[in-house]
């Protein structure tokens, strides 16, 4: 697998995976860098969407957007 972007949803799983302290409210649409065996990779840290996250779905989905047409569409 080698994707073009990584998205993480919510604070927990984004400091996980990138080993530091994250707040997804100050990270919106910002990316990451993420080194695995040789490679980078962009890391995008996103709302949580379910559970108490419903809250913050609106702006989950916004960034997903915002996200895809950066990174996946030629614009």
């Amino acid at each position: 697998i080698n994707p073009k972007i990584i998205i993480t949803f919510g604070n927990q799983v984004s400091s996980i995976i990138l080993n530091k302290k994250i707040a997804v409210s100050e990270n919106r649409k910002k990316y990451h860098e993420l080194n695995v065996q040789d490679k980078t990779y962009k890391v995008y840290p996103v709302y949580y969407p379910v559970g108490n996250g419903i809250f913050n779905i609106d702006k989950a989905i916004e960034d997903i957007r915002w996200i895809i047409d950066k990174e996946l569409t030629n614009r």
